[in-house]
């Protein structure tokens, strides 16, 4: 599968992941579910368009894999966006979403990082 745009932004919130879902199910344009993970964990799952990947990481738990320079062993919340290229949609399109959606949760200082995966 071949990414036109692939993105990630890490952020601070007060709210657990489970806070996140509940209140962006009342909010969001986009569907969510919780997913699970061996490697990173829970984490927020979203295909809100044909071809486009949404995914919030919780910040690592004393189990989780992952390393000194990642975002979540220092407490934060990571955003992992893709959108691949037969899709219709705009990386400007999905990141206003995703930050109209991480106002909602109070997010704080989001910052662009390193996609991962």
């Amino acid at each position: 599968m071949a990414l036109k745009a692939y993105w990630a932004y890490a952020f601070a919130s007060a709210r657990t992941l489970e806070a996140i879902l509940a209140a962006w199910s009342d909010s969001s344009p986009w569907p969510w579910q919780m997913r699970d993970s061996s490697w990173y964990g829970d984490y927020l799952n979203s295909r809100p368009l044909e071809g486009v990947r949404v995914r919030i990481h919780a910040p690592a738990t004393p189990n989780s894999v992952c390393g000194p320079d990642d975002p979540r062993a220092e407490g934060r919340f990571t955003a992992l966006l893709e959108i691949e290229d037969n899709s219709a949609a705009t990386q400007s399109e999905v990141d206003a979403v995703l930050r109209k959606l991480l106002a909602v949760v109070s997010a704080e200082e989001p910052q662009t990082i390193v996609p991962y995966d």
